[in-house]
């Protein structure tokens, strides 16, 4: 287009400017400079015309002119075809674009070139819940057939070749007890035994068959509590106030380490999730789905809010690799 207008320009002026074309030349300074004022009129008839109605063009050379002229034609030509669209067909070009536009961030993110923190932080919860749901347990403590304790209890071993599960839970949930139970949700159980406890760190443990279950049970990885620095997220999993609220998922930071409290032979792990009686033996998880403590709920009460304690799971650990001899690492 712009061949054609220079073409026709090239064309006027050869022409004299013929067709009402009226071309007024001044000097300006040393410069030549022509100023070309124009309105169409008809070759029979003079038309008086307004100011506004008259284009001014100062140019320099021919090509300058061109230019210009191109240009204001060129803006008038993009507002005429724009002023052309309707309204409905520029909502549905807007609506395309923003489809396309999200279906590439979306890929981008479900192939993980992007990470969403917040949906990455809420499927961390998702898959320690699922993972929590299949492997903390009710465990019921007995004297003959009388119920005298309940807690909680995670399960940490399979052992595939006797088809046994085994589980981390409070000393002192199965102190006094001559006979156990591990509870489920549904409220079915199986017979425990136990295979070890040591009241002075208050962790025990005890096996049960996986013989005729008909249930998925899971073992829950064990992580390193000398890792854990204070402001982490747990997420404290149990029986809080008995089999009614089984498998409670609380959540909660770390709130201090080290804590000694009740006994010098245990630094517990401090953090805000809510735990109560119930939880004992329960674990608190780290958003990897790793237990990093066994709860002692005994150190809750009335008096104090926002405060549970937790025995870390390298100490668990030391006692036991020293009773269950299947124990390896």
């Amino acid at each position: 287009m712009k061949k054609i207008i220079a073409l026709c320009l090239m064309i006027l002026a050869g022409a004299g400017l013929a067709a009402g074309v009226t071309l007024r030349a001044s000097w300006l300074s040393q410069e030549t400079t022509t100023t070309l004022t124009w309105a169409t009129t008809t070759p029979e008839t003079t038309t008086a015309t307004t100011s506004e109605e008259l284009k001014k063009y100062v140019y320099y050379n021919l090509q300058d002119l061109i230019d210009q002229m191109y240009a204001d034609i060129a803006a008038q030509i993009y507002a005429d075809l724009y002023a052309e669209l309707s309204e409905t067909l520029l909502e549905d070009l807007d609506q395309t674009i923003y489809d396309a536009v999200l279906a590439q961030v979306q890929a981008k993110i479900d192939e993980g070139t992007i990470v969403v923190p917040l949906d990455d932080f809420q499927d961390s919860i998702n898959e320690v819940v699922t993972l929590a749901s299949a492997s903390v347990i009710g465990v019921t403590t007995y004297v003959g057939q009388d119920a005298e304790a309940l807690g909680s209890g995670v399960i940490y071993r399979y052992d595939e070749v006797a088809d046994r599960y085994y589980l981390i839970t409070n000393e002192h949930v199965v102190e006094g007890g001559d006979n156990y139970k591990v509870v489920f949700e549904d409220d079915t159980a199986v017979t425990a035994t136990l295979v070890g406890a040591d009241a002075s760190v208050d962790i025990a443990v005890l096996w049960f068959s996986g013989a005729g279950l008909d249930r998925q049970l899971l073992v829950s990885p064990l992580g390193d509590s000398d890792t854990v620095t204070k402001g982490d997220i747990v997420l404290a999993v149990g029986h809080p106030r008995g089999y009614d609220f089984y498998g409670s998922v609380t959540m909660g930071i770390v709130s201090g380490l080290d804590r000694e409290v009740g006994t010098e032979s245990v630094r517990y792990i401090q953090h805000d999730a809510s735990i109560n009686s119930g939880n004992s033996g329960g674990p608190i998880y780290n958003l990897q789905g790793e237990v990093i403590g066994i709860n002692v709920s005994k150190y809750a009460s009335t008096e104090i809010e926002g405060m549970g304690f937790a025995i870390p799971i390298n100490t668990a650990l030391a006692v036991v690799r020293s009773i269950d001899p299947g124990m390896i690492g």
